[in-house]
């Protein structure tokens, strides 16, 4: 087992995290077992900043979502990120497999940090050649 392995989280898994849900509970649980620690992309922020202001969430909720944020190592979008993003794009584009910004830009970071991705999305993650996906649910 390799100690403080990261592994980046996606919005599915945050917002289920969030809501509480069981199986997000008890993946946070084996990870700690595992040895592993949970980060997220500034991508993954955006969009579950999108979900709190859409959704209107209430403030205990909100501050909720604060907490956890400020609690977790998050990985920026960098221009190398964005270089592997268009590349990987443009091949789900012309495949038919488009997977849109978001998805795409936290599957290219994953990819250039060479960490896993965990997430409950499958459908789209594995359309990505190269992205070590860890499934949740």
């Amino acid at each position: 087992m390799e100690l403080n392995q990261p592994i980046i989280a996606d919005t599915d898994y945050l917002s289920d995290f969030l809501a509480g849900k069981t199986t997000a509970k008890k993946t946070t649980f084996n990870m700690i077992k595992e040895g592993k620690f949970v980060i997220t992309t500034t991508i993954t922020v955006s969009e579950l900043y999108y979900g709190k202001h859409r959704r209107k969430w209430q403030e205990r909720r909100s501050k909720t979502l604060e907490e956890l944020i400020s609690a977790l190592t998050v990985l920026p979008f960098t221009i190398e990120h964005a270089k592997e993003y268009g590349k990987i794009r443009a091949l789900l584009v012309d495949k038919g497999l488009d997977i849109g910004f978001a998805d795409t830009a936290i599957a290219s970071i994953a990819i250039m940090e060479d960490f896993p991705l965990l997430t409950a999305n499958v459908e789209h993650f594995n359309r990505i050649e190269g992205l070590k996906i860890r499934i949740y649910k």
